[in-house]
């Protein structure tokens, strides 16, 4: 009777749920797969928006900056498909977060390069970093400038965190501007700029009315310009061993934007960018322009010889380095060979002929030295 009676219950249940009782709670096996299809529906949904978002944005900023660029460049938008080089007219997508446009054919500039860097919003995950850690997007400019249109300095202003960053990675700031990021509460720039300038005389030159107007209307949203012929980029670490290689250096400005918004920016405050685009171009003119007095010149030229005179002494004492570690390297490898060898007779010999070559490197230093005794107390 008690088993008849548990298959009536078990029968009931069925009709009345239609789902058999052994099946009732399985969903809840699928809870792990319900949360995974969610977040990738969520990750999938939001790189389509983010992507969305940063394409509208360059946009905004391109057209905003269209009719200045063309007025003042030949070329705008090339892609680097065609060797003669021709004007697209349009942004190239490096990708989802990042937009170039190269700009040529002005006087007294090789080319110009606009870098549009987005935050990753078509990535979850850093969408999801971001509201710990707010960050903005930025625009950089980079001017190469022909080599007799501009003077030898190194000169620098943005913000102070900026400056003091760009000092220990770059390497002609390093070198050329050793003092600590000064303020250009002189010059009447807002306090959050700092300056990091060769000599005087260059800031003086660069800081006239309008630069000190574009500095104080904009300061928010200017991280770093920087003017340099001695541009090399960050400061490279050889591998031990290697023989240093004087870097080639490129007369060439750098201007760095933060576009305001911290991240909910909208096409309005990429508009709000185009004054410090008309800054580029003026600064670009203003170099042209700007020339050292003779002291000033001077001043550069010894500076120049000394970052010099003190590169070639670091690699002279690392090419002493390494070739005493190439001849240890090799006495270790001749006194390896002498010991593997199994002929008694054989090893005496290569013994001998290692005596022998090493006392003939000896006389011939002692001959140098004696010739270089007899020369000099002539």
């Amino acid at each position: 009777n008690h088993h008849i009676l548990e298959g009536f219950l078990k029968d009931h249940v069925t009709l009345k749920t239609g789902v058999p009782a052994h099946l009732q709670n399985s969903w809840e096996s699928y809870y792990m797969e319900i949360l995974m299809v969610t977040g990738l529906l969520a990750y999938i949904m939001n790189y389509i928006i983010g992507k969305n978002k940063n394409s509208r944005l360059a946009q905004a900023w391109f057209n905003s900056h269209r009719e200045l660029l063309e007025s003042n460049f030949a070329l705008v938008g090339d892609d680097g498909t065609s060797k003669e080089g021709t004007s697209t007219g349009k942004l190239n997508q490096e990708n989802e977060h990042i937009y170039n446009l190269w700009c040529s054919g002005r006087v007294c500039c090789e080319g110009m390069l606009i870098q549009l860097k987005f935050l990753k919003r078509q990535d979850l995950l850093n969408v999801l970093a971001r509201m710990m850690r707010p960050v903005c997007d930025q625009v950089q400019v980079k001017v190469t400038l022909n080599d007799e249109d501009m003077d030898t300095f190194v000169f620098a202003v943005g913000s102070r965190k900026a400056m003091a960053r760009l000092q220990k990675e770059l390497q002609d700031l390093s070198e050329f501007c050793g003092d600590k990021p000064k303020s250009g509460a002189k010059y009447g720039i807002p306090e959050s700029l700092a300056i990091l300038s060769e000599m005087g005389e260059v800031t003086d030159g660069v800081m006239d009315n309008k630069m000190v107007h574009y500095l104080t209307t904009h300061a928010d949203k200017i991280e770093s310009i920087h003017f340099s012929d001695q541009f090399s980029g960050p400061k490279v670490m050889q591998e031990e061993g290697q023989p240093l290689k004087l870097p080639e250096t490129k007369k060439t400005l750098l201007f760095t934007f933060n576009v305001p918004g911290m991240g909910n920016t909208s096409p309005k405050d990429m508009d709000s960018l185009l004054p410090l685009m008309n800054m580029v171009i003026y600064s670009i003119d203003k170099l042209k322009k700007l020339r050292l007095n003779r002291e000033g010149k001077q001043k550069a030229d010894r500076n120049r010889a000394r970052v010099e005179e003190n590169f070639l002494k670091h690699t002279h004492a690392q090419r002493q380095e390494a070739a005493q570690t190439r001849r240890e390297e090799k006495k270790r490898a001749e006194k390896e060979r002498i010991m593997n060898e199994e002929d008694p007779d054989r090893q005496r010999r290569l013994e001998v002929c290692v005596c022998i070559r090493g006392g003939t490197v000896r006389q011939k230093k002692l001959n140098r030295m004696v010739l270089h005794t007899r020369f000099s107390t002539r």
